[in-house]
């Protein structure tokens, strides 16, 4: 599956892609055309249903993915919205919960209280945009109730990790490779102690920080957050001091 804004596609990508029987290519939107072209810029939306016209043109299998926050969430619950999708044969729906770089410890300001903000207007600490518990919860059930009843196929994140025993960080499930090459244990982590730039990916994967997460299972849980390590940053922190991890250029311990 190869996730893309859906503006760069060329002839010659077309070409390849019409040739190609293992892809699938995800556009990624925010839901109505207004919460697209705010959060990714003006006329988004449309060039992202041309191409996902296009793909389908040429039998390439195509989904969409959405950052969920508190001002989208809702759009995506209605099942008028989720039929709209399966019309233009749109398979796989990618739902995937927005979560702040900053755990919840940190100082709110006044600049993060929604109400006085444009919809979608993300900072990096932003926690405005978080669903709340019984928010979560309400999307949850909605998931569920699409997943059985309509003929497109769901991934919820972080919802799906209770099917896997929690957080399916640090190799569990996934591992996260940051531009720079440091490997990660998801992508809202920002501790390492491999680059993929001078040691292998087996390495990295059978480092002392990605074991001792995954032995640590506490560090698994939720526990009614959308994101383990977001919801144990003291922890983390701990442990990437115990096994040497170095920050990468994010700032969120």
């Amino acid at each position: 599956m190869i996730f893309t804004n859906g503006t760069a596609l060329t002839k010659a990508d077309y070409d390849l892609l019409k040739h190609s029987i293992n892809l699938a290519i995800i556009v990624s939107i925010e839901g109505s055309p207004e919460f697209t072209n705010k959060r990714r810029g003006s006329g988004i939306y449309e060039k992202a249903l041309k191409t996902i016209k296009n793909l389908d043109q040429i039998g390439v299998p195509t989904g969409v993915s959405a950052t969920i926050t508190r001002m989208n969430f809702k759009y995506w619950m209605n099942p008028e919205n989720i039929d709209n999708l399966i019309k233009q044969n749109i398979r796989m729906l990618f739902l995937i919960e927005y979560i702040p770089q900053t755990p919840l410890s940190q100082p709110k300001t006044a600049s993060t209280d929604h109400s006085t903000k444009s919809s979608l207007d993300m900072t990096p600490s932003d926690h405005s945009l978080l669903l709340k518990p019984e928010e979560r919860r309400e999307f949850r059930k909605q998931i569920l109730e699409f997943r059985s009843t309509k003929p497109i196929f769901i991934i919820h994140s972080p919802g799906d990790e209770e099917y896997f025993g929690g957080c399916v960080s640090a190799g569990r499930g996934f591992a996260h490779v940051t531009p720079a090459g440091d490997l990660t244990p998801c992508p809202v982590s920002n501790i390492a102690t491999h680059n993929l730039t001078n040691s292998t990916l087996r390495e990295g994967l059978a480092s002392p920080l990605f074991k001792e997460i995954c032995k640590n299972e506490h560090l698994l849980e939720t526990e009614g957050m959308p994101c383990a390590l977001f919801a144990h940053p003291e922890e983390v922190s701990t442990l990437a001091k115990l096994v040497g991890a170095y920050k990468t250029d994010l700032d969120i311990l």
